[in-house]
């Protein structure tokens, strides 16, 4: 059973210990833009193990462009937690210097307060001027670019990127992961680098999976986020990687995939690569993780209705209201992302031709994965398209009768 299942026995103990022992390891973004939001020893043990994994490190191109593209918010939002600290300390120690304001402390202890207070006012003053320097000598982005030298992937063609927008758009459409909780992501937005930004998760994913077909490598994703569009989640608790992202994973590449936060993986590298990251700095990427994820499900089932509970009752809710013409919308929609697959295997086909005359094997297999998968795809939104039509040919007959 387990062979016919293997994405929801992926945890197993053994298949673990084989995965830790041969993946290569790919960190998100977000665990890179964490570094700002550490101390000083917690940022020097990320190093040290970043520094250890050596060739067993990669980083996809979109994974670098967004670090570098929100480098500098990411400095200016920590340089405002600094200045908002300075802020409740002062006006805490204002507090306290008003006459009659404490007459149960003593005069001493009350010295002693405030020659600590201006200590730590002092620090966080300093801490907040050398922090805020970063946005043009950035000693976290210099290490970085020793760190990380060779092991930044290849970025995409614009007509590559187009092409994912297009797929995109079909994935979205049937909450295929990863990244259609970004679906609404500049939304409107004319502009070809933020329509790019919506699709940011996807042209990632396409990337990791290229670089384990083309190593013949399994993949451990380190990442700092919790999205339902990478996680399987059941009552506020985070139970694993999706199944999809790890079945579509084996069926491109045959190989293995799975993800933890960066606090598990500092955690299990001690134990599977022998690392020595203290539990100090695990704790504190743990509580920075706890106190920047996303809202919980229960907090957004509050806002949403009974019939959005799956898909399958929106289905039938939808198709209550409105009849037959709800399921003729669905069709034409399927219709038109069935046309924009045919644009992509079209393409695919074309870049698959021109490989096999002046490529690698490598890559000459990355557009055989990427038209088969493509293929796949389209014929399931046919199927769905003919479930429509079904659909369709149901209500209008019961409206008849």
């Amino acid at each position: 059973m387990k062979s016919l299942f293997p994405s929801h026995f992926a945890s197993d103990n053994g298949r673990i210990v084989k995965l830790w022992a041969e993946c290569i390891f790919v960190f998100d973004t977000n665990v890179l833009t964490g570094l700002y939001k550490y101390s000083d020893e917690t940022r020097d043990a990320l190093y040290q193990v970043i520094e250890s994994l050596g060739e067993r490190l990669w980083i996809p191109y979109q994974v670098m462009l967004e670090y570098l593209d929100n480098r500098a918010k990411i400095v200016h939002d920590q340089s405002k937690l600094y200045t908002s600290a300075i802020a409740t300390l002062e006006e805490f120690k204002t507090e306290l210097e008003m006459p009659n304001r404490h007459p149960f402390i003593s005069r001493d202890i009350y010295e002693e307060f405030c020659i600590s207070t201006g200590k730590v006012l002092d620090e966080l003053k300093n801490r907040k001027d050398f922090h805020e320097g970063r946005i043009t000598d950035d000693d976290v982005k210099s290490r970085l670019g020793e760190l990380l030298e060779g092991k930044v992937g290849p970025k995409y063609s614009t007509e590559e990127l187009d092409a994912l927008v297009i797929e995109g758009d079909i994935r979205y459409l049937q909450k295929i992961p990863p990244g259609f909780e970004d679906k609404d992501k500049h939304k409107g937005s004319m502009l070809v680098k933020e329509i790019y930004k919506r699709y940011g998760d996807l042209i990632f994913w396409k990337q990791i999976l290229d670089k384990s077909r083309e190593s013949s490598s399994s993949v451990i994703l380190v990442t700092g986020e919790r999205k339902e569009d990478w996680w399987s989640i059941c009552g506020g608790k985070t139970i694993g990687p999706l199944p999809g992202l790890m079945d579509e994973f084996l069926e491109v590449t045959g190989k293995e995939f799975y993800i933890y936060s960066t606090h598990s993986f500092l955690k299990l590298a001690n134990e599977y690569l022998h690392q020595k990251t203290s539990s100090a700095a695990v704790e504190e990427v743990r509580d920075t993780f706890i106190n920047e994820k996303q809202p919980s499900i229960k907090e957004r089932d509050l806002s949403s209705t009974e019939d959005e509970a799956s898909e399958v009752d929106v289905d039938n809710a939808m198709s209550r209201k409105y009849g037959a013409e709800y399921y003729q919308q669905q069709e034409i929609m399927i219709e038109e992302a069935i046309a924009k697959m045919d644009v992509i295997i079209k393409n695919l086909r074309e870049k698959l031709s021109e490989a096999e005359s002046s490529s690698t094997p490598s890559v000459i297999e990355v557009y055989k994965g990427r038209l088969s998968f493509s293929m796949r795809r389209r014929k399931s939104l046919r199927m769905k398209q003919r479930y429509y039509a079904r659909r369709i040919s149901q209500l209008l007959n019961d409206d008849l009768i």
